[in-house]
């Protein structure tokens, strides 16, 4: 009862409409129309009696699940259907430029401003580095909220998609020429910067380090946001990156292990240069922990591989990467590598199979809190 009193038509159909759009096989008047025939549905089943919200559920059953509506109106072959792909495609294209170009600004004129106000110090350095991953974490968050949720702005963006495309396209141009003009101010103010204190010698300079690891983040994170559209699309929806990866092939789960191993030895690699600028081995230690702990969480809830599997998983892309890592640098080098000194690759391999056992007995714990929840509903 209380559901049905907070139902609101309005939104109910703008999600709905929102969905058809998504398909891209239905024109503006195909839109009007199904709209005109939901309502005029809802309004008829309203008079027996129902409330808003079962009329609604109703009325939606009666016109046709939205994959059998996408899949009749793309059987009558229109051709404004590839043109309005083809300009979604160079708005995607344009969005990435753009918001780089965005982020390049702020980045760099944040961390010059930094510099500028508290000089040579940790802070100045931390402060930075909180700056880029802010900007991560943003990111992260405010794309996996466009394309999970249905708000004003997509629909927004689909309409000017299909009424005015040409002005949208202008638009977005002009948007991204004046950005591109700020990054490039702001990465020169930015390279001004590292060349002073180079040349000052500044205990704290680790600028160019932090930046390099941000804009590998940034790809990162971008390409992820390209892998969870391309599931949802291919899976109808019903898939997202980790239920993917829970019953991805062991090959895949290697590859992802391999790349979130990467991430965080980054990650680890700058907090060790900025906390404690000394050379060492203990970041990588860490990486191969926190690797092993994140991969065996995400793998903690599938149940398409035995206990012993998702442990190996954890921690076999910290052995390809050792193995890679040794081939690729010990050959080269005139001193004795780290990679084979002071039994590193027992430690190595240790701290990753410590991290994917914890992770593993965490998600436990959490799917163990679960299940009575499920039970009682």
């Amino acid at each position: 009862m209380d559901h049905k009193s907070h139902f609101d038509l309005t939104q109910a159909t703008q999600t709905w409409l929102s969905q058809l759009e998504q398909r891209g096989t239905f024109t503006k008047d195909d839109l009007r129309e199904l709209q005109s025939h939901l309502l005029d549905g809802i309004d008829a089943l309203q008079t027996t009696g129902l409330s808003q919200q079962e009329a609604f559920l109703v009325a939606t059953h009666r016109v046709g699940p939205v994959d059998v509506l996408a899949e009749e109106f793309g059987k009558l072959g229109r051709p404004a259907q590839p043109q309005r792909e083809s300009v979604l495609l160079l708005v995607g294209v344009i969005s990435f430029m753009l918001i780089k170009n965005i982020v390049a600004l702020v980045s760099d004129f944040g961390a010059v401003g930094l510099a500028r106000c508290l000089g040579d110090s940790l802070l100045t350095s931390l402060l930075d580095m909180s700056l880029s991953l802010l900007l991560l974490g943003g990111l992260s968050v405010g794309v996996s909220w466009w394309f999970n949720e249905s708000g004003w702005l997509r629909s927004w963006l689909f309409t000017q998609l299909d009424q005015r495309p040409i002005r949208l396209l202008i638009g977005m141009v002009v948007l991204l020429g004046t950005s591109a003009l700020g990054a490039y101010m702001g990465h020169h103010q930015f390279e001004a910067l590292i060349t002073k204190t180079s040349t000052d010698r500044w205990t704290h300079n680790e600028f160019g380090h932090v930046h390099a690891l941000f804009w590998r983040g940034f790809y990162l994170v971008w390409l992820l946001m390209l892998f969870q559209v391309a599931i949802g699309y291919l899976s109808a929806g019903s898939q997202t990156l980790l239920t993917w990866l829970r019953q991805a092939p062991v090959g895949w789960l290697l590859l992802a292990g391999l790349c979130l191993f990467s991430c965080c030895l980054g990650i680890s690699i700058m907090g060790m240069r900025i906390l404690s600028p000394a050379d060492g081995t203990p970041h990588f230690y860490v990486s191969a922990a926190l690797s092993g702990l994140l991969g065996a969480l995400v793998l903690s809830r599938s149940l398409h591989y035995p206990f012993l599997t998702r442990l190996l998983v954890s921690v076999t892309p910290l052995l390809i990467w050792y193995l890679l890592a040794l081939g690729t640098t010990v050959p080269f080098e005139e001193r004795p590598s780290r990679l084979l000194e002071d039994l590193f690759p027992v430690k190595f391999i240790l701290s990753g199979l410590v991290g994917g056992l914890l992770g593993l007995f965490l998600g436990g714990q959490s799917n163990q809190r679960q299940l009575p929840s499920e039970s009682v509903r």
